[in-house]
């Protein structure tokens, strides 16, 4: 049975405990301190002066995250009593629309600090603050590779929030089948098949495209396996100085695999308009019976109102295949005139007890140290099963290959092509 995440503290003795932020309500609470602080004696030595430092953070909806989030960056400005943290909270789903305003014409609205995704740090690479080479050597010392070449460079950024996929079934459903853990991709089928009693009950989830589909089919495709893509020229160059190799992941094995579980009536019914919430829900009220999902999944079962009885093991892998993970990255934006006091947050958000508190408000362990401390742990275990081979959606060319998956997954799903013809018609209208 799956452990529920501990009990979020900062790791400083000081509980999480929420705290209601908003950019009005930091503004409001640093004018009712400045005004109530007593008035100091013209002789009294001179005080270091206080600064403001504006710092975004985006809201995913996850339970307990917002208030985690909070109480970590305000231990920060405890520890620092000279700078004070104006946090702001925008949702999630705004983080596309904001950040390329800001690294645009609306640069004298951004933040000096936040979190891009790895699709945005990456484009918008050029406008993050580099970090010291001292520093960056730091996060290589510290921080698992296959984590950090999630942002190939120069060192620009510190691991927020990594996310890698597990598989989350209910015991109780494969206990009364007579069934084990599937360890590979053909023993995810018959499990999903045989699991599968329609309409109470389906074997297996798979959102659709825009809910989480086109990353689910990438995550599977390299499951599958992957054979290298021919590249006189390489692979991105690195931060640690080497060069990414290209593979390509088998997409048509992946889609064989989802149209056979449909076939079977293995699959949720129209499995094209469903997101991973959604399907969370599902599982949660016992009408799936597996689903594939990142760690934030963890978070939303445990919140359900009557919390099913699940578990989670690592993502089955045919022979060759790997999993998948994806970065959020804590960034600084590379003309804030408040440099010092970013990369002073960004040092003290990849120590070990800010990183230890980013793990419990639903994030994998970056670091190796709490690797190994969580390595035994639900449901972190699963998630950490393949991190170091692991790799997730190819940077340079995920917003012209995301549409071609989305296309050849309603092709495929809806009957109308078979995989093969499903992903040369996705890349021909593509192209």
């Amino acid at each position: 049975m799956a452990t529920p995440f501990a009990a979020v503290s900062n790791g400083r003795g000081i509980p999480a405990t929420a705290v209601p932020v908003s950019l009005g309500w930091i503004t409001f609470l640093s004018l009712a301190l400045a005004l109530a602080a007593p008035a100091v004696p013209a002789d009294a030595p001179v005080t270091v002066p206080r600064t403001n430092l504006q710092v975004t953070l985006w809201e995913t909806g996850v339970v307990g995250e917002r208030e985690a989030l909070t109480e970590l960056l305000f231990s920060f400005q405890r520890v620092n009593p000279d700078v004070i943290v104006c946090l702001e909270w925008k949702d999630a789903p705004l983080q596309s629309e904001w950040i390329p305003r800001w690294c645009g014409d609306y640069r004298q609205y951004a933040p000096d600090v936040t979190v891009m995704s790895e699709q945005l740090a990456w484009q918008y690479r050029h406008d993050l603050l580099e970090l010291p080479d001292q520093f960056g050597r730091e996060l290589r010392r510290d921080f698992e590779a296959p984590v950090l070449r999630r942002l190939p460079g120069r060192t620009r950024g510190v691991p927020w929030r990594v996310s890698t996929r597990a598989l989350y079934y209910r015991p109780d459903l494969l206990v009364a089948a007579e069934l084990e853990v599937p360890e590979t991709l053909e023993q995810l089928a018959t499990c999903a098949k045989k699991l599968a009693d329609p309409p109470a009950c389906f074997g297996l989830g798979i959102p659709g495209p825009l809910g989480g589909g086109e990353e689910l089919l990438h995550a599977l495709a390299r499951a599958a396996g992957a054979v290298p893509v021919g590249d006189p020229d390489g692979g991105p160059a690195l931060s640690d100085g080497s060069v990414a190799e290209r593979r390509r992941p088998d997409y048509e094995a992946a889609l064989e695999l989802l149209v056979e579980l449909q076939s079977s009536r293995a699959l949720q019914p129209e499995t094209l308009t469903w997101s991973e919430p959604e399907l969370a829900e599902l599982f949660a009220r016992g009408r799936l019976a597996m689903l594939i999902a990142p760690i934030e999944t963890a978070r939303l079962l445990q919140a359900a109102e009557e919390p099913p009885g699940w578990a989670v093991a690592p993502l089955p892998l045919a022979a060759g295949g790997s999993a998948s993970l994806s970065v959020d990255w804590l960034v600084a934006l590379e003309d804030t005139d408040r440099r010092e006091n970013a990369l002073r947050l960004m040092r003290y958000l990849a120590e070990t007890e800010s990183q230890r508190m980013l793990a419990m408000a639903a994030s994998v362990p970056a670091m190796r140290s709490l690797i190994e401390e969580l390595r035994d742990t639900s449901p972190w275990s699963a998630h950490l099963a393949a991190l170091n081979d692991a790799d997730g959606v190819p940077l340079a060319s995920w917003q012209r290959l995301r549409p071609e998956l989305a296309h050849a997954l309603a092709y495929a799903l809806s009957g109308r092509l078979t995989p093969h013809e499903a992903l040369a018609e996705a890349m021909a209208i593509a192209e």
